[in-house]
């Protein structure tokens, strides 16, 4: 029986090796997070920007948390048919903890009641901007004897930090229905890089994951096929 089996054995690799290989990419759907209609009235915002404990957010030459804001209004218009609500001037926030922020169910129910909307989109964003150099250990080959070598090179890089979290809140009952946490974080080569393309540099390597809340989407992904 052994002879046998591995005469089979045999056989089978040898059909697998003849085998083709072929990689296909396929478009596979992915279902959006919030179980909506895609034609409910959204109010976006306010965002607040925070920082934990006592340390103090970054001082930045643009206003991050309305930036934000602006961004996530022009993403749902473009890939979305929610019915954006206008915004309301002078709406404040009752603080910028985001965990009590969260639980106040009367601001937000007030805020939908005034609004018109069916769902409201807020939450907290903090942006970081970290310029840092530091030695770091290149091999050479020396042009004399071919040999190679070791040494320091300062590097100076540049490197931006997003910490999001996106909430949706009811509008006529002011309940939390959905949290999102987001992080990313992505640096550049070169130091002193321009603050306000960092952001939304950032933004756009987390588009998917944001408007993936809100609608349905499809992902790529690379499948391997063996053909006979």
């Amino acid at each position: 029986m052994r002879p046998i089996s591995l005469a089979a054995a045999c056989l089978a690799l040898a059909a697998t090796a003849a085998a083709g290989v072929r990689e296909v990419e396929l478009s596979l759907p992915v279902r959006s997070k919030l179980a909506l209609t895609g034609h409910e009235r959204l109010y976006i915002g306010p965002f607040v920007r925070e920082r934990g404990g006592d340390e103090k957010a970054q001082d930045l030459s643009f206003d991050v948390a309305a930036e934000f804001e602006r961004y996530i209004r022009k993403l749902l218009r473009k890939e979305t048919k929610f019915v954006l609500v206008p915004a309301i001037d002078g709406v404040r926030p009752p603080t910028t903890d985001t965990l009590r922020l969260a639980k106040a169910a009367e601001f937000w129910r007030d805020l939908g009641a005034r609004s018109g909307a069916d769902f409201i989109v807020a939450g907290s964003i903090d942006f970081e901007v970290k310029d840092r150099s530091a030695y770091k250990m290149e091999s050479y080959e020396s042009p004399i004897d071919g040999r190679t070598f070791y040494r320091q090179v300062l590097v100076e890089q540049t490197g931006f930090t997003y910490d999001i979290l996106l909430d949706v809140y009811d509008a006529r009952t002011g309940a939390l229905v959905f949290e999102q946490p987001l992080k990313d974080f992505q640096e550049k080569p070169e130091r002193n890089y321009d603050e306000f393309k960092g952001m939304f540099s950032n933004l756009f390597a987390l588009e998917n994951q944001l408007i993936g809340v809100f609608v349905p989407r499809t992902v790529k992904t690379k499948r391997v096929l063996y053909t006979p």
